[in-house]
């Protein structure tokens, strides 16, 4: 389980009412996946509200 203060959440509305978050870890340059550096992780849905995608990402990085 990953510690929400290792990551920075990023919430952007991708058009009105279709909200998103990215997440990105803090004090790396990355996370290494199969060869590849990892950047940043989006959301895989939308979400109604800033604060649900946010809550998203958080969900998100808890099972990491």
């Amino acid at each position: 389980m990953a510690n929400i203060s290792q990551f920075a959440i990023v919430t952007y509305e991708r058009r009105p009412g279709h909200w998103r978050a990215a997440i990105t870890p803090v004090g790396r340059s990355g996370n290494i996946v199969r060869g590849r550096t990892v950047l940043s992780i989006v959301t895989p849905d939308d979400s109604t509200s800033e604060p649900d995608a946010n809550f998203a990402a958080e969900q998100i990085i808890i099972k990491l």
